[in-house]
């Protein structure tokens, strides 16, 4: 329920490190991979922020009661005081969870993390061996993430697959998916591709609008069949309102349940209920926007920075429905969805134009096939 929980002080994913073991091409950090020479690496390392200045952070997010705060790379397992970090906010109250390749989790690996506290891992799977290993830029990168998913399951660490769809992989996602059940990991999470980072130099890999609604009508058939599978898409708002679209006219009599979550999700959540802080501590209004920088905990704590009433982005941010413009401004769903923030700033050269990935019709953004309830 953390992803209808509306909170004053947002979820926080902190990009601990820049070095990674591989080198994704979609990566939406630009990540130090191994290729890079030694003299790069040592500069990332020396801008990380230090065990204290990251435990002085974790104190300000328990102060402000952030909700979350996960670790991401990069590949942070290649940080060596992750786990210190982690025990240090699980004992203050701050729940956790873990990003990864995975494929630097052995058993030992497993049960430090177990350990450490970590409540949830997420994974990310491109495709079947071929597929995947190409994306990851690493021969053999697909037998040691999905042996990394086996040893933490077998230590009992709650995981899940992520899938980043592309039209690179286009083909992969039902492959994907039934390895996830075969090997009963009980979370699927179906992304679209952010246009930030790497991901900015392979936008023509992005998929058209018409495969959106054929993978969206895919995962809905899916999930009702899900045998107790958790199945959610991420980075397309406009997946709730095809859903709830869905749901009123097949069953109804749950479509008020469903516009209410929805309702209490509200869309894109950047500079909202979600940020991010990279390795260097600069914050962002969420991990896909490295481009825009609104302060560095160096600086100013992460509260100061976040809760500044005179930065102007932050407070459109936060009333987003107020200036969104063309498809998404015309869109009488919007509060639902709010569409990408960052795919519309580098597709319009304007954060709060169309969101590109949007493939709901005139006729769906009227409202015509739903029915809203009363919002007061």
């Amino acid at each position: 329920m953390l992803r209808f929980s509306k909170t004053t002080s947002p979820i926080v994913v902190w990009n601990i490190t820049l070095k990674c073991n591989l080198s994704c091409a979609h990566c939406y950090i630009s990540a130090v991979g191994p290729e890079a020479e030694s003299e790069a690496v040592s500069a990332a390392d020396m801008e990380e922020l230090t065990t204290r200045e990251a435990m002085d952070m974790i104190d300000d997010l328990v102060s402000i009661k952030s909700p979350m705060l996960v670790f991401s790379g990069g590949e942070p397992l290649l940080r060596n005081d992750l786990y210190e970090l982690n025990v240090y906010a699980m004992k203050q109250g701050l729940r956790t969870i873990l990003s990864t390749n995975s494929t630097l989790i052995t058993k030992e690996v497993a049960s430090k993390i177990k350990k450490a506290g970590f409540v949830y891992v997420g994974v990310s799977l491109d495709g079947t061996e071929e597929v995947h290993d190409r994306f990851r830029g690493a021969k053999g990168a697909f037998e040691k993430s999905l042996q990394g998913l086996r040893n933490l399951m077998e230590v009992g660490v709650s995981t899940g697959v992520r899938f980043a769809i592309t039209n690179q992989n286009y083909d992969e996602l039902s492959k994907v998916l039934e390895i996830t059940r075969r090997e009963k990991i009980p979370r699927f999470s179906l992304f679209q591709l952010v246009y930030g980072g790497r991901g900015k130099e392979i936008i023509d890999w992005d998929i058209f609008n018409e495969q959106r609604r054929e993978v969206m009508d895919y995962i809905i058939k899916e999930a009702k069949v899900s045998d107790g599978m958790n199945i959610v898409t991420a980075d397309n708002y406009a997946d709730g309102i095809y859903l709830l679209q869905d749901v009123t006219e097949h069953d109804p009599e749950r479509a008020v349940e469903v516009e209410r979550l929805l309702a209490m999700q509200s869309g894109c959540p950047a500079g909202d209920g979600l940020a991010n802080v990279d390795n260097r501590g600069d914050v962002h209004l969420c991990p896909y926007w490295q481009s825009r920088t609104i302060g560095n905990i160096r600086e100013k704590k992460f509260s100061e920075i976040w809760f500044d009433e005179e930065n102007e982005i932050l407070a459109k941010m936060r009333d987003k429905t107020r200036y969104l413009k063309d498809k998404c401004g015309r869109c009488k769903l919007s509060h639902l969805c709010m569409g990408c923030r960052v795919r519309a700033e580098v597709a319009c050269g304007d954060p709060f134009g169309e969101d590109p990935a949007c493939y709901l019709t005139e006729e769906e953004i009227s409202g015509a096939k739903v029915r809203l309830h009363d919002r007061s």
